[in-house]
């Protein structure tokens, strides 16, 4: 029981952290019905991986996908043969992913400056970030990509104390690039930074150096391979149109923060401001002459600055910016804390005996911690009541559009769907189909399809789209309806 005590009590900061966010990221997490587009169409990604049983070329619905690299892909699928197909196996990698990336920037915080209640701190506040918990709870990839850039950032300060950690490393990496490629790569002048002074030395360790290198590329270089020798269009699509935007080079000394910042703002909430504060603080004082403390400026420029030359980005995109900003609030407020009441003390010049006390209680950190600790826990706390109704569903019911999705998928004619929903129509069918709107001019609506096309087909419609066909004098039949939509065929 002692000793049961003891392993509790010196971890627990660790054990409360885990509880908590296993809780908030798995409670209910299948209550809500995939969405659209991003988390379903993944999902029908993975399924048609696992069914077919070919990992590097990508299909949906069919048609060749190669938007992102597979390692989302490659762990959901997993998922699916251990658990099944269901909303819960699709979210769960995400799920876990983001327990784990909680414990990691715990681990990662501590390294960088030997404080536990800076780590403590840096995981209440990465996981109190709104859009962060909105997407460790869905099927999406940015779970996946949080884990794998903490991931290795961690191994990286392992290996640079001790380098047979570099191999171990290397394949964190490459997970990070094989779940976005151009994001992923971001982190590489992080690592090279943090194992610089390994890296000058690697003749004393070169066999792991070598093995490390091998282990990436065996990794990362498969998928990219066969992909490029498969679609003419590969470089082009993925690296540019997907992961740059087709941006210009010019386009990337042109800032435009508005935004990127309102965007990150509405995402963290109330940690934006205490990240402004921090930030300025650790700059203005000269603090990011310091090694820890200047790897923290590089994460927030290397992480940002490419979102703040764009007029492109979404809420979700700055996602990874949670990474810097939960570390720099973490540290900057501890720090600015310290030394405020460094100053306030010495300015103090009295023997009274509860002042000499307050002094001594300062020194042994116990007074700071507990201040420290009690605001970060009340603001995360508050945040956490604000948004819990946000992330966490109150009730568990299936939308019209899925109803209809499940409906459709017994009749053996093509399906046409006359909506924007396609691919959550597709996971939840489980059969192919057709979007009216990508169709030839002759299909491209709904009156244009039951005109033309002789072949037998059924159709998901919107229920007040029924009165273009009447409209046009069309003939149909509904085969099935509910508050919402109709499938529909020629009579």
């Amino acid at each position: 029981m002692r000793l049961l005590l003891k392993f509790f009590s010196k971890y627990i900061y660790l054990h409360i952290l885990v509880i908590f966010f296993s809780f908030l990221f798995f409670y209910r997490l299948d209550w809500q019905t995939l969405g659209s587009w991003d988390e379903a169409w993944y999902a029908s990604i993975a399924r048609e991986m696992l069914r077919s049983g070919e990992i590097f070329l990508l299909t949906w619905n069919g048609i060749p996908f190669y938007d992102h690299p597979p390692m989302g892909y490659w762990i959901m699928a997993l998922t699916y043969k251990i658990f099944g197909i269901s909303e819960f196996s699709t979210r769960f990698p995400s799920a876990l992913s983001g327990v784990l990336s909680i414990i990691l920037i715990y681990l990662t915080s501590i390294k960088l400056f030997q404080k536990k209640v800076v780590g403590f701190s840096a995981a209440i506040i990465l996981g109190t970030t709104v859009w962060y918990v909105i997407r460790v709870r869905s099927g999406n990839l940015d779970s996946l990509f949080v884990f794998f850039y903490l991931l290795s950032l961690y191994l990286a300060l392992k290996a640079k104390e001790e380098f047979h950690w570099f191999p171990l490393m290397s394949l964190a990496f490459g997970s990070l690039m094989l779940t976005k490629t151009l994001i992923g790569v971001s982190a590489a002048p992080i690592l090279f930074f943090i194992l610089l002074p390994q890296l000058v030395q690697v003749k004393k360790n070169f066999k792991v150096f070598l093995l490390g290198i091998g282990l990436f590329f065996v990794l990362v270089i498969p998928w990219y391979f066969i992909n490029y020798f498969s679609y003419s269009d590969f470089i082009q699509h993925h690296f540019l149109k997907i992961g740059t935007r087709n941006k210009t080079f010019a386009s990337y000394f042109q800032i435009n923060p508005e935004l990127p910042l309102y965007y990150l703002h509405m995402g963290v909430r109330k940690w934006y401001y205490l990240w402004l504060i921090s930030l300025s603080y650790l700059i203005i004082t000269l603090r990011f002459l310091k090694k820890n403390v200047f790897l923290l400026l590089m994460l927030n420029i290397v992480i940002l600055y490419p979102f703040l030359t764009t007029d492109e980005t979404q809420i979700w995109h700055l996602i990874p910016m949670n990474i810097p900003l939960a570390l720099t609030v973490s540290y900057g407020l501890w720090d600015l804390e310290n030394w405020l009441i460094c100053i306030s003390t010495n300015l103090v010049k009295t023997k009274n005996s509860t002042i000499t006390l307050i002094k001594r209680l300062m020194q042994h950190n116990l007074i700071i911690s507990g201040v420290y600790l009690s605001a970060i826990v009340f603001i995360a706390l508050w945040q956490f009541k604000i948004f819990y109704h946000e992330v966490v569903p109150g009730s568990k019911y299936i939308p019209d559009d899925v109803d209809i999705s499940m409906r459709v998928s017994k009749y053996e004619s093509m399906i046409y769907l006359d909506d924007d929903y396609l691919p959550l129509a597709l996971y939840y069918s489980d059969r192919h189909m057709r979007q009216i709107a990508f169709q030839p001019e002759e299909r491209k609506t709904l009156v244009n399809l039951f005109n033309s096309e002789n072949e037998p087909f059924v159709a998901i419609t919107r229920n007040w789209a029924l009165n273009n066909l009447k409209e046009n004098n069309i003939e149909y039949v509904i085969l099935e309806q509910n508050d919402s939509f109709s499938i529909v065929k020629k009579k």
